[in-house]
């Protein structure tokens, strides 16, 4: 009851005092805000040196007494230069004589009070009250305020008397611990002896000679709160909040002091400590009564963060979990007190539906942001999110198209950090380097990165097997992507001449045979097909039984050199001996029908269209053979599966009428 009661006067006197401000600060100019600005800044002597320079430049007394005002504030609640405070609002008193409002000559005497209260002054505090009840007629609330603090003032040093009188009569006994907690309260408290510092010092002695008792922990706790509101010594009241949470971890006190000290970390935009804090509190004291206040908190900081996935999560846990039973009068711990429930639930509502339609574009920012940074780990996190959880919008569609791209990135990442082991030998660093441009010439088609990495393995050992490849590769991206013959030309005869018994020397010479082909140097061509023939073979095995291998496109290709070069006996030479000798080659439908066409030219009209026909028979339900066809026999101007059926049956129509 007499805590309630306790706070009510307080709770008079600060409407009293907000009453007052308003009517006495209703100015505000550019250079007023800039003040406030420095004070939230805590930039505190270049406030003070502004105002003084304000104060000296300005013309009338009101704005002289605003200005007045706000240093007083400033050596009052900020700085705690209480002398300094006192000649300040002494200066204002000094006005009255030039016509000073009545309003500003009431809070001068509330503040010449409070001053000398904090002082410890009380009979010119007193003095400072009495003066108020004397110029103001008694129906008028600052009347009535300066008697509640004269009466207040007695009665805490009346109070103050006893329990110094309980200490010494009760040294020892847990009587002692309350008597010693109610002092400390007695000088905390604003409307009583107004001393926050001598509570601090109190407060601070029951906890040095009592740790462990009961009201330890909210001694801890009052510590920090008036360094926190009382005094503003913000990375003080964060120490002080910290040890309530470390010292008494299971009290009511430490959710309560994690939480304050998140709101600080909050309040001066240290977002990711704050959510280190608020997140202890979920993890650490699921129980704790202002839990819809650390929801929202969390969404304002993620918010802040763009981490709006979890923003979202956090405003709709708040939304739906605790709003719906959350008494109207908790709504001030979300700085929502002016609001009914509907108000806020229309709000979340908002804010959830923005966030929503806003997340796909930011995840979609953040990881072009993380591409940019080279970081493809977290970029690939995001892209995933955005295919799983926004897969129908633009920027879920476009992640997508990423996808593989980022992938591959990563591993070029990681394999280049794999580079960098001390541990790795020769051919483990070789190996991982044609790893390396490998993924950019077939999977990221980044032809100019690939031909620096296989550079690099010609580096490191250029007569290895790797090298071979290197130089295989190198070959194949001058000869088929930039077109340059001549130089694929140089590094597939290196191949040949350095690598002589590897694969790599087999398809380089076949790849040389190739060029010619293109070239139209026909003999060139069929020299480098036959000793392609002639290395031992390795198959592939395909679908349909079918055997692939460099051996039988080299075969192949010797037919289609002498087809190209119109010297059709060899070509028809060529392709029976194709047909006969390779049965199982996918590319056996092309070689009939190239044999068909060469009997058509000849006017052999019966095996012309036994080809046609065979070469129409296995191409039935055969993609294998098929693909072979359209990869071949282009020449007859057939690229789609539907112009090969298409040809072969006019073909075999037109012989069929003959």
């Amino acid at each position: 009851m007499c805590k309630n009661n306790t706070q009510s006067k307080y709770l008079f006197y600060v409407f009293s005092i907000l009453v007052l401000l308003f009517s006495v600060l209703t100015s505000i100019n550019a250079q007023n805000e800039e003040v406030r600005n420095l004070i939230q800044q805590k930039n505190y002597n270049d406030a003070i040196k502004m105002l003084e320079i304000l104060i000296e430049e300005s013309n009338g007394v009101e704005l002289q007494s605003q200005y007045h005002n706000q240093l007083g504030e400033i050596y009052y609640n900020y700085t705690h230069q209480y002398p300094e405070a006192l000649k300040v609002y002494k200066e204002i008193l000094r006005m009255e004589a030039e016509g000073l409002p009545t309003a500003d000559i009431l809070l001068a005497y509330i503040k010449l009070g409070d001053v000398y209260s904090r002082m410890g002054k009380y009979d010119f505090a007193i003095s400072s009250f009495r003066t108020l009840i004397d110029i103001t007629p008694e129906t008028h609330f600052v009347h009535q305020l300066g008697q509640q603090r004269i009466r207040d003032i007695r009665m805490a040093l009346k109070d103050l008397m006893l329990q110094r009188e309980i200490l010494r009569t009760y040294k020892g006994t847990p009587i002692q611990v309350v008597a010693l907690f109610q002092i400390a309260e007695l000088y905390r408290t604003q409307s009583q002896l107004n001393q926050p510092e001598k509570a601090i010092e109190t407060y601070q002695e029951l906890l040095e000679r009592f740790p462990t008792d009961k009201l330890a922990a909210e001694a801890q706790w009052r510590i920090a709160h008036i360094r926190h509101t009382t005094l503003h010594q913000i990375p003080l009241a964060i120490s002080e909040y910290q040890k309530v949470a470390v010292k008494y971890p299971t009290s009511n006190f430490a959710a309560e002091g994690l939480f304050h000290m998140a709101n600080l970390y909050r309040e001066t935009e240290n977002y990711k400590q704050a959510l280190t804090v608020y997140n202890s509190i979920v993890d650490n004291h699921p129980n704790f009564w202002n839990m819809h206040a650390v929801f929202y908190s969390l969404g304002i900081c993620y918010e802040e963060l763009k981490e709006y996935s979890k923003a979202l999560k956090s405003y709709k846990i708040f939304h739906h979990v605790y709003l719906p039973t959350l008494d109207p009068m908790y709504l001030g711990q979300v700085a929502m007190y002016n609001k009914s429930v509907s108000e806020v639930e229309e709000l979340l509502q908002q804010k959830i539906k923005t966030l929503t339609e806003l997340i796909p574009s930011k995840k979609f920012d953040r990881l072009m942001g993380y591409a940019e940074d080279g970081e493809y780990d977290q970029a690939i996190i995001l892209i995933r999110d955005l295919i799983v959880n926004n897969r129908d919008t633009q920027y879920g569609k476009q992640a997508a198209s990423l996808l593989r791209s980022y992938e591959h990135l990563a591993a070029i990442q990681k394999l280049n950090v794999y580079m960098t082991e001390d541990n790795l030998n020769i051919a483990e660093k070789i190996r991982t380097q044609l790893q390396i441009a490998t993924i950019y010439e077939r999977e990221l088609m980044d032809y100019s990165q690939a031909l620096d990495g296989y550079r690099e393995v010609l580096e490191i050992n250029p007569k290895s097997t790797y090298a071979a490849e290197a130089n295989y590769r190198i070959g194949i991206i001058y000869s088929d992507i930039l077109e340059k013959p001549n130089t694929a030309l140089k590094y597939f005869n290196t191949v040949i001449e350095l690598h002589k018994n590897t694969l790599q020397a087999m398809m380089s010479t076949y790849q040389v045979g190739e060029i010619y082909r293109r070239l139209q140097r026909y003999e060139e061509a069929l020299r480098a097909y036959q000793t392609t023939i002639g290395y031992p073979e390795r198959e592939l095995y395909l679908p349909g039984g079918y055997n692939d291998s460099f051996a039988d496109r080299a075969q192949f290709r010797i037919g289609r050199v002498h087809y190209e070069d119109q010297r059709y006996a060899d070509a028809r030479y060529a392709f029976e001996g194709f047909i006969k000798n390779r049965p199982n080659s996918p590319r056996f439908a092309a070689a009939n029908i190239y044999l068909g066409d060469i009997y058509q030219e000849n006017n052999d009209t019966v095996k012309a269209l036994a080809y046609y026909k065979k070469a129409e028979s296995v191409l039935v339900d055969n993609n294998v053979q098929m693909e072979m066809v359209l990869d071949e026999a282009g020449v007859f101007g057939i690229h789609s599966p539907d112009q090969v059926i298409q040809f072969l049956q006019e073909r075999i129509k037109r012989l069929s009428s003959d």
